[in-house]
């Protein structure tokens, strides 16, 4: 009795604390202000995994226990300037397209956030702690299963803790989403509580006993060998700068010099100015007016089978381009093909030419004037497959997209899958790589400055899904070799100096995963928990209307 008195003052001063709390103006703004930090932090730009459980956890406490005015004003005000910061020189768009893009995810997350509140407000269950991340894995999803891509998934931030990475053999990016965002809520949750610390404790120990079992299975997952086949092998990864071909471009198109940097943001003043001659040059592609153009474009691509040879040379049996790498117009692609073809006879090698293909002529906003292509080459000097890109980047390539088919091409070291660079920001897609049991993907990439490395950690999560080893060659990027456990085997900076060429010995086979056969089940799941959720609510509201 002695102790009950003793404790109820301190229980009781603790709620008034809370409470106090949540109607400081200042509280409120901090914690809003901290999260939008956080998430910018976790961003692509910065790639800081931790601060994506930081993020969700603090607009939560915004949401569902500070009480101020014009609450929606703060957070659209917050979250906008959150998403240009972290949106600038990453997204392909001007400025303007930021903002569209911004205000989008803004009113996304603000609908679940409030959604979540209105849950939440009449309902104190541990169950009620589902609904927030099944929502916000649900977002992820959708736009997903309609055809688009994962950019966005805070799971893209985690590819640094590989212990919790190997969720995606089972769930796909959908788990690790979830059990990132389901921290947020059952801490709030649990601080809500703090008038009823049994209960709160015990809502912690369930979230903390699946977290554990996440933790102990990607423990094993991630130190268990990978499979092995029998044979190893060598492949080369080259690069070829094309900066040259664009400062010869730009002095053939108006007579002034320009030296480029490969830092520039590709949305910066400088780069826009640059592509003002890239229409005069695909429309009237004359080559005495654009001598120096012509000579640079020939200039890289002698460069590229120059790399080729000496890549062959120190025992590669695959030589890999970067993505667009070798420049022609439409009516020359033969003839580049054909040497492609004589020197991978010649050399006893497989070549993967990459190639963008440029056809002449008057070009409108809807002009699909380029090609992005890889040619796989076999070591007999024939043509093993031809591959379109199946997902051109939106706004920034004028490319006609494939016919969406993954192709596995058989060689004696491995089933090889050729996809490039933003086709594997596509998982429902790349399923195919389990499905195809590829041993291997070859993934040509191109990025910029912003994006590396992140982008290329995004490609790893596919090899883990999939059971499948990634090999992303990436000019103006970070290059990786990565086994079916997402573990990066070999990488290599584009940014350093000298020769764009690097090796790696290859030696794994296809394992198939949990997600191979049940693909997004669990996504499915999530978007069920969701409407659910609403549904319990939306019925809970109309029986207290008829009562």
């Amino acid at each position: 009795m002695k102790n009950l008195k003793f404790g109820e003052p301190r229980l009781s001063r603790s709620i008034e604390f809370c409470r106090n709390l949540s109607d400081s103006i200042i509280f409120s703004i901090s914690v809003l202000i901290i999260g939008g930090i956080a998430t910018v932090l976790s961003s692509a730009k910065w790639h800081m995994g931790l601060f994506a459980w930081i993020g969700p956890l603090f607009f939560l406490c915004y949401f569902r226990m500070t009480r101020i005015k014009r609450k929606t004003l703060w957070f659209f005000l917050v979250y906008l300037c959150r998403s240009i910061i972290a949106f600038k020189d990453v997204v392909p768009f001007p400025l303007p397209g930021i903002i569209v893009v911004g205000l989008i995810q803004t009113i996304q997350s603000w609908l679940i956030y409030l959604s979540d509140r209105w849950i939440t407000r009449k309902s104190d269950r541990f169950l009620s702690t589902l609904y927030f991340p099944a929502a916000s894995v649900s977002v992820e999803f959708i736009p997903a299963a309609l055809g688009g891509s994962i950019w966005f998934s805070v799971a893209n931030s985690q590819v640094a803790f590989n212990w919790i990475t190997q969720l995606a053999s089972i769930t796909g990016l959908w788990g690790i989403s979830f059990i990132i965002y389901w921290f947020g809520s059952v801490l709030v949750w649990a601080i809500q509580r703090n008038s009823e610390p049994r209960r709160a404790k015990r809502g912690i120990v369930i979230y903390s006993s699946v977290f554990l079992t996440v933790i102990l299975f990607g423990f094993i997952r991630s130190n268990s060998n990978a499979m092995k086949s029998s044979a190893q092998v060598r492949v080369a990864g080259l690069s070829v700068p094309l900066t040259g071909f664009l400062e010869n471009l730009y002095k053939d198109y108006c007579g002034r010099e320009i030296s480029i940097d490969p830092t520039w943001s590709i949305t910066s003043s400088k780069v826009r100015e640059i592509q003002k001659a890239e229409l005069p040059f695909i429309e009237t592609p004359d080559s005495a007016k654009f001598k120096y153009a012509y000579a640079a474009m020939k200039l890289a691509n002698d460069s590229l089978f120059a790399l080729s040879k000496k890549a062959a040379d120190n025992g590669a049996r695959f030589i890999l381009w970067s993505e667009a790498n070798a420049l022609v117009f439409k009516n020359d692609e033969e003839q580049l093909i054909e040497r492609g073809l004589k020197f991978s006879k010649k050399n006893k090698v497989y070549l993967v030419m990459t190639i963008a293909a440029i056809h002449p002529g008057k070009i409108t906003a809807t002009t699909k004037f380029l090609e992005n292509e890889t040619v796989f080459i076999s070591p007999l000097g024939e043509i093993m497959n031809i591959f379109h890109k199946n997902n051109p980047v939106p706004m920034a390539e004028a490319t006609e997209p494939g016919d969406g088919v993954i192709p596995v091409i058989i060689t004696p070291y491995g089933r090889i899958a050729v996809s490039i660079c933003y086709d594997a920001d596509f998982p429902i897609q790349m399923r195919q790589l389990g499905n195809k049991k590829a041993d291997f993907l070859f993934l040509p990439s191109g990025d910029w400055y912003s994006i590396s490395p992140f982008h290329s950690y995004m490609a790893v999560f596919r090899g883990i899904e999939n059971g499948t080893a990634v090999v992303r060659q990436a000019s103006s990027g970070l290059s990786i070799l990565s086994d079916s456990r997402g573990r990066i085997v070999k990488s290599f900076d584009y940014y350093l100096p000298g020769e764009k060429l690097w090796f790696a010995d290859i030696q794994s086979k296809h394992e198939n995963t949990v997600y191979s056969r049940i693909g997004d089940s669990f996504a499915w799941i999530c978007v069920f928990i969701m409407l659910m959720g609403l549904t319990y609510r939306l019925a809970n509201n109309s029986r207290k209307d008829e009562s």
